[in-house]
């Protein structure tokens, strides 16, 4: 039991070491915020400020700038995070393609480590990195919000917002590595990983409010675990800045702003035409986390049958 822990440890610190060494799988990773970042600056920003100054008509005057802002670079951070938890999760499993390709799970095969604890220390190296790398982008998100918006958010709200992202980072290291294990290929990882990337941004409504999609679209989409964390966490990073504007309009629109901005956002989900809040999501991510656990599961023990 002794050495299984040590070869665990051991495997996991050197995928790690792996991934982190490799400078451009990193940018890579970083590829899709870096576009979320890119299309904010020039074009999202700007718009979303206009329409919000609009929805609020005579009301603008009663509403600081700065708070508007703060809104909107909050749905721009809950964005990054929640494409991060997926791109970096897997760019962090090429470390187990790039040993297949390279015939390196040949020496493990040879060694005396259970295949179990080999596939642990991937998953478990995945992990590390996305939570890590997450939540430095995170850290720097809340600290972006709270300079340029003036929002502070409670101890609770900072916790639970890590805890997200950690949550994010475990489920979608579990969902990715089961479409991953069959690759053999660097090649094959990258072909896979171009589409993720370009499609999670448009899933999670991180370039464009899933709610400006057509309903059965919004089905599609939110049934895809991945938009259940990014909503969890437009909840949270939002919630202080639509308080604050709504307590600036002292309730002169009866809460309407708030309501529209929570049916704009996304912060309430659309499922076969039903809103879904935050407890449904979060039951949702760790439904879907144990669906996938099971399923890894599975296939890890068919494959170890198919190679005896």
């Amino acid at each position: 039991m002794k050495k299984t822990f040590y070869a665990y440890k051991g495997m996991t610190l050197r995928n790690i070491k792996v991934y982190l060494k490799d400078r451009m799988a990193i940018v890579i990773s970083m590829l899709t915020q870096i576009i979320v970042l890119g299309l904010y600056l020039l074009f999202l920003k700007s718009n979303y400020v206009d329409m919000i100054k609009a929805s609020l008509g005579e009301l603008e005057s009663l509403v600081e700038a700065r708070d508007i802002e703060g809104l909107i670079n909050s749905w721009l951070v809950a964005g990054v995070i929640g494409t991060s938890v997926v791109t970096v999760a897997l760019n962090s499993l090429s470390v187990m393609v790039s040993d297949r390709q390279n015939k390196i799970n040949f020496d493990y095969g040879a060694s005396p480590v259970k295949s179990g604890t080999v596939v642990l220390s991937y998953f478990s190296g995945a992990v590390i990195n996305t939570v890590l790398l997450s939540e430095i982008l995170l850290t720097a998100g809340l600290l972006f919000v709270s300079l340029s918006g003036g929002l502070i958010y409670s101890v609770t709200d900072v916790l639970l917002i890590y805890g997200l992202t950690a949550l994010g980072s475990v489920s979608s290291t579990l969902i990715l590595m089961f479409f991953v294990s069959p690759f053999k290929k660097s090649s094959t990882l990258n072909s896979f990983g171009v589409m993720v990337s370009v499609a999670i941004g448009f899933v999670i409504g991180a370039y464009i409010p899933v709610s400006q999609f057509d309903e059965s679209i919004q089905t599609a989409v939110n049934l895809v675990p991945g938009s259940h964390i990014a909503g969890m966490m437009r909840n949270v990073l939002m919630a202080p800045a639509i308080d604050r504007i709504d307590e600036s309009l002292k309730g002169i629109d009866n809460g309407a702003f708030a309501d529209g901005i929570e049916s704009t956002f996304a912060l309430k989900m659309n499922l076969f035409d039903n809103e879904v809040g935050t407890e449904f999501m979060l039951a949702y991510s760790i439904i879907a986390a144990v669906v996938f656990l099971a399923l890894n599961f599975t296939a890890f023990k068919f494959s170890s049958k198919t190679n005896e």
